[in-house]
């Protein structure tokens, strides 16, 4: 990576150390609520097709059309930080979330529950937004902000290991109303703990007004090319076979295999938690040793050939071993397809970064709703045989990467 990369990753947006230990201390809180949020809508599916009266397919369906926000608040959460800071953004993140997670748990109404899961996921993308902007704003020197974000993405799974199996009980003991009121509340808290903290941030301008020349020119570059698209269009195919898992590991294993609430609940909570582990012990100790494409290609496949087997799997002792297995085999995919993506420009860009990350969102609405209505007319069993395809096309795509870099330096 060239100097200007390390130039502008110590760009800092927080003034003191108590400032960004605070951000820090936000910004993980942020992402632990969130991860918890992200995953109850794979444990209300049926509960929620049960209210309503559809299918869960149909169910996942009207989900996708939710989680479109996302997309939204990414694509236009930049304007929104430029005008209103970072943690104002997470502040109005919170009360979007507690008021649409309250009126869902109010009115149970499907027009309600549609149009609000459109703003609770517009809520989680500015949190995305948000979190990502002031994590890199507390980097002070070279190569500490991999780590800060490797942490981050820890407590996102955190929560999103603790929520199935939370919820699991609170269904089996109530309804699926009482988890949105249970997400309302925990955002109440968050958006307590923002009020509480003072944190003095610079502005977007302000930091502009800092760059130096050469900084400013190097943002005016085009940071578009093919192996940059290709990459990003790998991400976007990984995160529809993420929302494979996300929204029909449940329904498969309550339905299809006729486990409980509760055991669906620890189930699920036992993939992300192999997830989390992954994430920490690889990303420590297995990333900084080998090629970055070398380790997307094994994963993929052995995650591939783990959805295989697992589609097949009708004892809840071969389920067991296998959640660990799938949540091991793509616990670090994700940031190795986004830093690889980023590698292939040689320079720091925001709106490269903007670029890839809003190509893979949109694999979360288009899995959704692809999954939800391939599962309704062919059968869960082959919507999640469309992971393992969808993973050897990453795989392919992810190698003619890596031989049109190997081209470009041998004709240097």
């Amino acid at each position: 990576m060239s100097n200007e990369v390390d130039s502008a990753e110590m760009k800092v947006i927080f003034s003191t150390k108590a400032d960004v230990r605070k951000a820090v201390l936000i910004t993980f809180i942020a992402f632990l609520f969130c991860g918890f949020q992200a995953a109850i809508y794979g444990m209300t599916t049926v509960p929620v097709s049960e209210f309503f009266g559809k299918t869960p397919e149909r169910i996942v369906f009207f989900d996708s059309f939710g989680m479109w926000g996302q997309i939204l608040a990414m694509a236009t959460g930049g304007f929104v930080i430029s005008k209103i800071k970072g943690k104002n953004t997470l502040l109005l993140a919170g009360f979007m979330m507690l008021i649409a997670s309250s009126l869902i748990a109010l009115f149970p109404v499907i027009p309600i529950y549609m149009s609000m899961s459109f703003i609770c996921n517009m809520a989680v993308g500015f949190v995305l937004v948000a979190c990502y902007y002031m994590t890199m704003g507390t980097v002070r020197r070279k190569g500490e902000s991999e780590g800060k974000l490797a942490i981050l993405n820890v407590f996102f799974s955190a929560g999103f290991m603790i929520s199935p199996i939370v919820n699991g009980f609170v269904i089996a003991a109530t309804s699926w109303r009482t988890v949105f009121g249970m997400i309302a509340a925990m955002f109440i808290i968050f958006v307590a703990i923002l009020l509480f903290m003072n944190i003095s941030e610079l502005a977007d301008k302000e930091i502009r007004d800092r760059k130096t020349e050469k900084e400013a020119a190097k943002e005016k570059e085009s940071f578009m090319s093919l192996p940059l698209i290709l990459t990003a269009i790998a991400f976007f195919l990984f995160v529809y076979v993420e929302q494979i898992m996300n929204n029909l590991n449940q329904p498969r294993m309550q339905v299809d295999l006729g486990f409980s609430i509760k055991l669906v609940g620890a189930m699920v909570t036992t993939y992300a938690l192999s997830q989390m582990f992954g994430r920490l012990v690889f990303g420590k100790f297995l990333l900084p040793r080998v090629k970055a494409y070398k380790y997307i290609i094994i994963s993929s496949l052995l995650f591939g050939a783990f959805i295989l087997v697992f589609v097949n799997l009708r004892s809840l002792y071969a389920v067991i071993p296998f959640m660990v297995l799938l949540g091991l085999a793509n616990s670090c995919i994700y940031p190795s397809i986004v830093g690889y993506g980023l590698d292939q420009i040689g320079h720091a860009s925001p709106k490269a970064t903007s670029f890839i990350i809003t190509c893979g969102s949109i694999g979360i609405p288009i899995g959704t709703g692809m999954s939800g209505l391939i599962g309704e007319h062919f059968g869960r069993a082959n919507a999640m045989m469309v992971g393992p395809v969808l993973l050897v096309v990453v795989v392919l795509l992810i190698a003619t990467v890596r031989r049109m870099a190997v081209k470009k330096q041998a004709g240097q």
